[in-house]
Formats: structure tokens, C-alpha cells, sequence
């Protein structure tokens, strides 16, 4: 009986850790990143001219653009697979944004299309990256039993999604993966594996270098791996990015979180870190700079 309270500790510590990587940017908490996708854009890569213009995952439109999608799932094969796609990203978008008792039914749905376009076109790496991330979000909101039954399933999707590939979604399943192999703890209790995690991050890195989510992941598994000097180089350039895997507001969460850790550069590197850190001093700068105008 004295094992029970630990049992469910560590269970439930290690849901937070790995459900906590359904976001495709920086926040890693089990709160939906509202604010990271309320400038969430869906781009019609579909030709069903079902996504208007400027749409995104919170505005008013939501039911017309799913209603239009799903029409057009009796189409020919082709506009099929990339609406299968498109619904199931969307789905995941509106599980992450919705309210908390209606954030379930989203990912379910999203999961629902995710699979059903990998047993269709088991060669398109849509389905098998969204159905990891809508397994995700599933992850978040389940209970323990369950959430770590979902578990292996999420990272084995993301792998059949790095066999076809890697580049999607801005290296997003070098990056998911990647972040799930820092968080978790190492075999035999869970998928964790620091070395495995900065091969993936290095990767997405350069295959999305104006990534600011790539970097910053990079750059923790790092410090983590005690390679500070190089840490700081990968917040140097998360703090230059130009963009985030989902929105403006990610962006300037990555960077917060850049800046934040790049503050420990100067005491690990000490003469050396002036060299890794110019991005650093420009934002303080602009900080001191802002602060003073208001």
C-alpha cells in the first residue's frame, strides 16, 4: 500500500512531461496555447477553395470551413487526402484554442480523420503527424492509466512521420520527437534519451533555421547535456528568428524564454560570452531602451 502514492506520482509526473510536447512551439505546460494559436492560419493547400482567406482556427467561420471540407471528402482521391490533412490539422488548432470541456471532442475528431488518411495514404506524412499530435492533446486531458497507454503510439507515429518527411511543419516531427526525448525520463521507465533528442533538434534546426521553436528546443537539450558554449549560441539565434511553427505571439514566447536562459551565458562562458551573446545585448538594449520610453 505504501507504493500507491508514489506509483501515482510518477505517473502522472510523466503525463505532464511527454503530453506536454502536443504543442508545436515553446509552451510545453498542459494548458491549451491559446495565445500561441489565436494568429493560427490554416493555409488551403486543398484546391476545394473551402479555407477563405486570412481564416484562422478561432474566428466565426470554424463551422463553414469544416462543413465545406468534409463535403468535399466524396471528391476524387487526391482533394480527398489533402482534406483528410487539412481537417485533421484543424481539428488539432481548435482543440488547443477551445475551451476546456469542449477540447477533447476536437482532438478526437482530429485523431478520427488522422487515421483514417494514414489507412488511405499510408505514404503521406499528414496523417501520421497529426494523428501524434491530436494523441497528444487526447494525452493531456486522459487519466494516468490511459494517458501512458497513449504514450508509444505518439512516438511511433512521429517516427513513421520522420520516414517520410523530416522537413514537415518546419521539421515539426524532428521537433515533437525531439522534445518528447528530452522531457521523458530515460529507459527502461519511458522514452527519454538526451543524445537521440539533440541528433533530431540538430537536424530540424537546419532544415528550418528561421525556426525560433527549433532552436530554443536545441538549445535545451544543450544545457542539459552540459555543452554551454553551444547552448548559447542556439539562443543567440532563437533570439534572431523570423518565425514560429504556429504564430507571431509564439514567436516572442520563444524568444522571452531565449532571453530568459541567455542571462546564465555570461557566468557559464564567462570572457567568452560577449562573442554568443551580440543577439542578447541588442534585446536587452531595445528592453532598456522600451522601458524607458513608457
Amino acid at each position: 500500500m505504501k507504493t500507491i502514492g508514489p506509483k501515482i506520482a510518477v505517473s502522472a509526473a510523466l503525463i505532464f512531461i511527454l503530453c506536454g510536447c502536443a504543442q508545436t512551439g515553446g509552451q510545453q505546460n498542459l494548458l491549451p496555447a491559446t495565445g500561441a494559436l489565436n494568429f493560427y492560419r490554416v493555409v488551403d493547400s486543398t484546391g476545394t477553395r473551402c479555407i477563405p482567406q486570412n481564416f484562422s482556427a478561432d474566428s466565426g467561420q470554424t463551422g463553414e470551413v469544416v462543413a465545406c471540407l468534409e463535403k468535399s471528402l466524396a471528391r476524387e482521391e487526391g482533394a480527398r487526402g489533402l482534406a483528410l490533412a487539412e481537417l485533421a490539422h484543424l481539428f488539432f488548432a481548435l482543440g488547443e484554442t477551445a475551451k476546456e470541456h469542449e477540447r477533447l471532442a476536437w482532438y478526437e475528431k482530429g485523431r478520427d480523420y488522422a487515421e483514417l488518411l494514414c489507412r488511405e495514404e499510408p505514404k503521406r506524412v499528414e496523417g501520421y503527424y497529426w494523428l501524434a499530435l491530436n494523441l497528444c492533446g487526447i494525452c493531456q486531458l486522459s487519466r494516468a492509466g490511459l494517458a501512458l497507454s497513449i504514450i508509444p503510439t505518439i512516438v511511433e507515429n512521429l517516427e513513421l512521420a520522420l520516414e517520410i518527411d523530416q522537413s514537415y511543419d518546419q521539421g515539426g516531427p524532428l521537433r515533437v520527437l525531439g522534445r518528447i526525448r528530452y522531457k521523458a525520463p530515460s529507459w527502461p521507465l519511458s522514452a527519454g534519451d538526451l543524445k537521440h533528442s539533440l541528433n533530431l533538434l540538430r537536424v530540424a534546426a537546419k532544415i528550418a533555421p528561421d525556426n525560433s521553436t527549433n532552436h530554443l528546443y536545441l538549445a535545451e537539450t544543450l544545457i542539459q547535456l552540459g555543452e554551454a558554449e553551444e547552448a548559447c549560441t542556439e539562443l543567440d539565434r532563437t533570439l534572431d528568428s523570423k518565425f514560429h511553427a504556429s504564430s507571431p505571439s509564439g514567436l516572442e514566447e520563444d524568444q522571452t524564454q531565449a532571453l530568459a536562459l541567455m542571462t546564465k551565458c555570461g557566468s557559464t562562458l564567462g570572457k567568452n560570452a560577449p562573442e554568443r551573446g551580440e543577439s542578447f545585448a541588442r534585446v536587452v538594449k531595445e528592453t532598456v531602451k522600451n522601458g524607458i520610453a513608457k
